[in-house]
Formats: structure tokens, C-alpha cells, sequence
């Protein structure tokens, strides 16, 4: 995520002051602008950036019975805590994307109260906006290179999940997973699928990430698909969906993945000749591996079926794909061409037994979304457009798989768009099966739908 590349205030720029609820003014001046002196030469001196941009941050309203607050979430952890900020100043925030000046800001206000302090008050009011981090500015990016930095040289990578989604305690988890897998087991028989023999090693799967509460037998389903009993280490490359990743498209780490059955090891020879191609770009979006649960319940799930049996993960998260939508462009013309060239040039190089892993969800539909409560009419929706993409999967065309989604501008929020297309592209596969897909529904009236696939053999 890099500071913001704003034009300079020669830049020709059109009016960017949008008074919440106001009607546009079109006599109005195509610029506001400030008497000399105002504002900038100050602002320059501190570092703080002339055209203020707020960082991708979560703000929720509460409540501490006396005011209304914003309490401040920031999904990359940089910010220590949950900062809080009076409710009344989200009208401000609103226009901090990066377009209007500081000068800007204090002209609006200026206009509403004629108060000459005001220019002071929105400066100190942006200031503490960037020491708070909440700004996409250079402060914030020297604390983010810190935490990457002290992120990226720990070996190991502790759960982020445990007691929260699945049980800390090891027995109760063997005892939890068991079911999952008896449950599969059962189902399977039930839609009369081939059982698997000991030793299989498909060369791509397709498992879900949602919470194991709600998912687990359908994510047991696509693992019994993979024999524990292999004859060679194994390795899987997991392309999980990067939650918190914002501006990067993909972030790769070497780290072993902790679990309450024990380590899950990384193949860091593997990571690291991959990020040699891949260069800064390989670890720049690293830190949202911290609390990412796409491939923790991948390699959790993984250790419970391999034990201690020699196996090896390369953990990849994959970025969202709504700029591209936004922009109407495609991934081929993007830098996650260079990742599907680096992952396929080193497992060419190195060799070894591989399977590729994608871990996503379908589509998040209903009132937890900002959805209607989900009717039969939406549902049936719901089904075509998840099957039309899950057709194009199963074919292993990547371009299929982006073009089904783009078509309705991911309308129903496939949260796995980029991590299929990443692991289609690098595992080149075809004639996948389904193995299973259904709805998870909520009390709210919203769902999340998931799908287990398999592809045994690779493209010729």
C-alpha cells in the first residue's frame, strides 16, 4: 500500500467539495481557493499531505451511552487499538479520498462558519487523522514497512482462529474434525462418489474457507480427495483470499503455520525461489497473513488428515479483483501475471510431488451484506450465477471463470474470484468434479454459498 500520488495544486482538477445532503452548485468556481498563506508551506514542513486520503479502514457507529462515536477498525492491524472519533466528523471523512486539498477543506468550513480558526482546526484535525495512521500517508507507510518488517522475520505463524472458530484444546479438535470427516464420508456415500484410494494425489481442489462450525463436512469433503498414505512428500500451494489485502494482488510468506495438532512446515525453498522472481512485490501485502483464516483452516484441516506424514505448504494470498471490474480490465494485464509465471517456473525448477489448493467461499448475499432478506426469486439467482462460475472452473479456463463473474460485475460477491483464477492458471487443469455445493444460511435471512471441487489430472 504506497502513499498516494496526488497532483500538485497546478494540477487541473474539477470541484471535488461535496457537502453531504447539498444540491450541486453549477454557477459555483470550478476552485476554492484561499487567500496566501493559508495552508501548505506548514503542511509540507510536518509531512502531512496536501490532498489527505483515508486509508481502507472499518468504521462502525456505537454508542458510550452519553455520545455517538465511530469506533475505527483497521483491517491490516497497523493501528494499535480501535481509535474513537466523534460521530460528527464522518461528514469530513467522507471527503478525505485523496482529491481535495486541505485548503479545500478549510474553505468549506470557513463558508459554513466564517470562523477564522478554522484553518488551524481542520489542519490539526488531519494531523491527528495521520497520527492516528489513519491517512495513507508517509507516516503511515514507514509504520507499515516497520510491521512488515517485525512481521516478516518471525518463523512461525500462530493461529489467529483457535477457541474462536475451532477447539484450542487438542482432543476436543480431533473430536470436532473427526465429525466433520464422518459427516463427509457419510455424504459421499449418499451421492454415490468413488471413494478415493489411500494414496491420491489429485492435482487440484477446490475447499471452502467459511467458519468450520458451519462448513466443516463440505470442507472434509474436498480433503478426502487427498490420501494421507502418499508416497512422496507433498507439497500444496494453498492461493487463500487475502481479507485485509487492499492495494496488492498478491503477498507470499515463508512462515510454518501453527496449529493445536502441531506445525504445519512451509516450504520455504520453494517461497523463496518464487519471491526472488517476484522481487518486493512478493512480500509487500505480508502482513495480512497475521490474521487471515482462508488458509489457516486449510492447513489445520491438513495437519489433521497428513499427521505427522511428510507435507509442505506455500502459503499465497490472493488480492480482490473490483479494481479490475472498476477499471474493465482483466488479470492478464495486471502484475499477478507475474506470480502465475513465478509459481509455475519454480515448481518446474524444483519438481516434487504438488498439489494446488484454492480456499474460498461463493457468493454473501442478504441483509449482513446490505441485501433484502433473501426471497426464493433471489435464491434461484444465487444458484444460476454460482453455477455458471463453478462450470467455468470446472473447465479449468481462468478467463471463463473471470468472464462469468465480471458479466454481472461479481454481483452476488464470490469471495474467491482471484484465489480460483491464480490457482487455475497455475496448476492448468481441466474436467474438474463438483463434490459438493449448498447454501449456509444465517438468522438474518442472509447466506453464504460453498463448493468443493477436485481436478484429478493436469492439462496436456
Amino acid at each position: 500500500m504506497s502513499p498516494s500520488q496526488n497532483p500538485g495544486p497546478a494540477d487541473p482538477r474539477p470541484p471535488r467539495i461535496i457537502v453531504p445532503g447539498a444540491e450541486p452548485d453549477a454557477a459555483a468556481a470550478p476552485r476554492i481557493v484561499l487567500p496566501p498563506g493559508v495552508q501548505t508551506a506548514e503542511d509540507a514542513a510536518d509531512g502531512l499531505p496536501e490532498y489527505p486520503r483515508l486509508r481502507p479502514l472499518i468504521l462502525m457507529p456505537v454508542s458510550d451511552g452519553e455520545r455517538e462515536l465511530l469506533l475505527v477498525t483497521d483491517p491490516l492491524g497497523v493501528i494499535p487499538g480501535q481509535p474513537v472519533l466523534s460521530l460528527e466528523a464522518l461528514a469530513l471523512l467522507q471527503l478525505l479520498d485523496g482529491s481535495v486539498s486541505i485548503a479545500d477543506l478549510t474553505a468549506l468550513l470557513m463558508r459554513e462558519n466564517k470562523d477564522l480558526r478554522m484553518a488551524g482546526v481542520v489542519r490539526d484535525f488531519v494531523a491527528e487523522l495521520d497520527r492516528l495512521l489513519m491517512l495513507d500517508s508517509p507516516r503511515f507507510e514507514a509504520a507499515y514497512r516497520e510491521a512488515r518488517a517485525t512481521w516478516h522475520q518471525l518463523e512461525i505463524r500462530p493461529a489467529a482462529c483457535e477457541t474462536r472458530s475451532y477447539p484450542a484444546e487438542p482432543a476436543a479438535l480431533r473430536t470436532f474434525l473427526a465429525a466433520h470427516f464422518e459427516a463427509a464420508e457419510a455424504q459421499r456415500a449418499r451421492d454415490s462418489q468413488a471413494v478415493a484410494p489411500a494414496d491420491a494425489r489429485p492435482r487440484a481442489l477446490l475447499v471452502p474457507h467459511l467458519d468450520p462450525r458451519r462448513a466443516g463436512p463440505a470442507i472434509a469433503r474436498a480433503f478426502l480427495e487427498l490420501g494421507p498414505e502418499q508416497k512422496t512428500p507433498l507439497r500444496v500451494i494453498v492461493y487463500g483470499t487475502g481479507h485485509s489485502l487492499m492495494d496488492d494482488l498478491f503477498a507470499l510468506t515463508r512462515k510454518h503455520f501453527e496449529t493445536p495438532l502441531g506445525q504445519v512446515r512451509c516450504d520455504t525453498a520453494f517461497v523463496d525461489a518464487a519471491a526472488e522472481r517476484l522481487g518486493e512485490a512478493a512480500y509487500h501485502g505480508e502482513l495480512a497473513h497475521r490474521d487471515e483464516h482462508s488458509i489457516e483452516f486449510q492447513a489445520l484441516y491438513l495437519k489433521y488428515r497428513f499427521g505427522d506424514r511428510p507435507l509442505t505448504i506455500v502459503p499465497i494470498l490472493c488480492g480482490g479483483f473490483h479494481a479490475l471490474l472498476d477499471a474493465g480490465r482483466a488479470p492478464r494485464d495486471t502484475p499477478l501475471e507475474s506470480l502465475v509465471a513465478a509459481v509455475r517456473e519454480t515448481e518446474a525448477a524444483r519438481g516434487g510431488a504438488t498439489v494446488h489448493l484454492a480456499g474460498v467461499d461463493f457468493s454473501h448475499v442478504g441483509p449482513r451484506f446490505g441485501d433484502p432478506v433473501i426471497d426464493e426469486r433471489m435464491r434461484q439467482e444465487i444458484e444460476t450465477r454460482d453455477h455458471e462460475a463453478l462450470a467455468a472452473a470446472r473447465s479449468g479456463d481462468a478467463d471463463a471463470w473471470f468472464g462469468a463473474i465480471s458479466a454481472h460485475q461479481d454481483a452476488t460477491r464470490i469471495c474467491g474470484f482471484s484465489p480460483v483464477y491464480a490457482m487455475l492458471r497455475c496448476a492448468g487443469v481441466k474436467d474438474g468434479r463438483l463434490l459438493r455445493y449448498e447454501p449456509s444460511d444465517e438468522e438474518d435471512g442472509s447466506t453464504v454459498t460453498i463448493a468443493a471441487m477436485v481436478w484429478d489430472e493436469p492439462a496436456a
